[in-house]
């Protein structure tokens, strides 16, 4: 008997042993986990064609589809492999596989089944080379039975604590806080379960590590309610006491939480109308930028790239000078340098603004820094050089960052692209006329200028100049100028302490480099540079002598 395994990764056996033969050659392992990931629902002969072979003319492809099929019978068993002649579907007297028995277990509400077959991501590590088309067809697969996983693990925890069965709450609740760590609603799970398990200490514990993981990948502030459940188990209190205060904030919890389910479940709809038909869209992989912005990963089929698609909060969207936006998107797209993510293009559908950018490939500078603290000099100087090139051309243009920080520089094999650009710009000015308005919060006190913090109109190119001083001065120090452990105390001293210097921290800091950032980091905005291209020039006079 044959058995395809599809979860963790892709394996065939043959009785148990692994099949080393024809049939382990990738294209036909793909072409085998289509017609399994099918079911009972045949696949015709042109879909397998057209995501296997899709820039192959007809009759090539459909000859390429033949000789696949007939290398998996004759290695594997024959013409009983197979059922149907133009739709396939596999013969399951003959193999089975994970893909159809998980899907078969969760339509059955069969839980643990579900988890048990789940052994990781669907194709984790499979690729087929030169076939995009079922490279977005994996990725699609793989975020529907991501979801399929993680509802069993719901119903295995709710059905854990209805029955009293703490020490499994616990486990379920476990695994949803670990495959979705900045989850709020699985970590006040997870700390509820351990409370009633009676490990208040673990439920801490987990309670700051959730903390921490929140902002450092998403550069927010943790959901309150989990703050609040921390601060109730402190005091002793009971987590689901019916007291006014932790009953109010239960119910504020699960309210919040089925708001944004809704929320999440009519952008997806959105998605799925609007721009379906041309992008493969990752729901997985939904999350908050800009504070007002929700981004989901896709891939865009005309372009043939990698893309985010940003939508902007009803809230904003509501308030929005729609001309006012679309002209500032309009001046973003005509941005044309090596070190721009461009944007491609934006428009308004049901009264939801989007825009879709480019996804470079590589690692954030805000990574790289969690992982190396201080960059090399030349390293260093040379990803501000490439910052300063991508501000240099915007500035001339017209378009200004306004939230520039490490997260935003994405490192690669060809140097640094800066993403958003122009974004927290556009938002705050076409917002800017509804002094009601509180959906636009934008930038990280650390990298922010003085005049910033204190709410200044407009945004100004010496903002970014600002910005680009702090982030090399990190790089170099291997912390961010004022640094502090108090947010409060950073804010102040950006008002009252002097400019640090960098050669107090980094002996190899020349006094020339010094004075550059110095003059970045200037509290007023007329001693510093005035925009990315006369800083750019700075750098580059600098470099020589600071030996990079």
């Amino acid at each position: 008997m044959l058995r395809l395994t599809t979860f963790g990764g892709v394996l065939l056996r043959d009785d148990g042993e692994p099949h080393t033969g024809a049939a382990s050659q990738r294209r036909r392992l793909a072409l085998l986990v289509l017609v399994a990931a099918a079911g009972t629902r045949p696949i015709s002969r042109d879909k397998l064609v057209g995501v296997l072979w899709p820039d192959v003319d007809e009759e090539r492809a459909r000859h390429a589809l033949r000789q696949a099929l007939h290398a998996l019978q004759h290695a594997l068993g024959g013409d009983a492999l197979f059922l149907g002649t133009s739709a396939l579907q596999l013969n399951p007297a003959v193999i089975s596989s994970d893909v159809q028995e998980l899907e078969e277990a969760a339509e059955a509400g069969a839980h643990q089944r579900v988890v048990a077959l789940y052994k990781g991501p669907f194709l984790d590590g499979f690729v087929v080379s030169d076939a995009p088309e079922f490279e977005h067809w994996a990725d699609a697969q793989r975020a529907h039975f991501a979801r399929l996983h993680t509802a069993s693990l719901e119903a295995l925890a709710a059905e854990s604590s209805a029955r009293g069965d703490r020490t499994g709450a616990v486990t379920w609740w476990r695994r949803l806080a670990a495959e979705h760590p900045v989850s709020s609603r699985y970590a006040l799970g997870l700390m509820r379960a351990l409370s009633d398990a009676g490990d208040r200490t673990g439920a801490l514990q987990f309670a700051a590590v959730h903390e921490t993981v929140v902002r450092q990948q998403l550069g927010t502030e943790p959901d309150a309610a989990v703050a609040d459940l921390a601060a109730q188990l402190r005091a002793g209190e009971e987590p689901d006491a019916t007291t006014a205060r932790g009953g109010a904030r239960a119910a504020a919890a699960l309210r919040a939480d089925a708001v944004r389910e809704r929320a999440r479940d009519r952008r997806l709809a959105w998605l799925d109308r609007t721009l379906g038909a041309r992008f493969d869209i990752d729901a997985q992989t939904s999350r908050h930028v800009v504070g007002a912005i929700v981004s989901y990963q896709a891939f865009d089929r005309t372009r043939r790239v990698p893309v985010e698609i940003h939508l902007l909060d009803a809230g904003v969207s509501t308030s929005a000078d729609f001309d006012l936006l679309g002209a500032h998107l309009d001046r973003i797209a005509s941005l044309d340098e090596p070190h721009v993510a461009p944007l491609y293009e934006h428009g308004v559908a049901e009264h939801v603004v989007y825009y879709v950018v480019s996804r470079p490939e590589g690692v954030s500078l805000r990574d790289r820094l969690a992982r190396e603290r201080q960059l090399p000099l030349g390293e260093a100087l040379a990803v501000a050089d490439d910052v300063a090139a991508a501000l240099a051309h915007a500035h001339e243009r017209g378009v200004r960052h306004g939230d520039l920080r490490p997260k935003y520089v994405v490192g690669g094999d060809a140097g640094c692209v800066v993403t958003g650009l122009g974004i927290a710009e556009a938002l705050v000015s076409a917002t800017a006329h509804d002094r009601t308005s509180t959906a636009i919060r934008v930038g990280s006190p650390a990298y922010q200028s003085p005049e910033q913090l204190t709410g200044a109109s407009g945004v100004d190119a010496r903002w970014d100049v600002y910005a680009l001083g702090c982030m090399l001065y990190e790089m170099l120090a291997g912390e961010v100028p004022f640094a502090s452990g108090n947010p409060t105390h950073l804010v102040s001293a950006k008002f009252t302490a002097p400019v640090p210097s960098l050669r107090e921290r980094r002996d190899s800091v020349t006094p020339e480099l010094d004075a550059v950032v110095r003059r970045c980091l200037a509290k007023s905005p007329s001693d510093r540079y005035r925009d990315g291209g006369e800083l750019r020039a700075a750098l580059a006079a600098v470099r020589p002598t600071a030996g990079a």
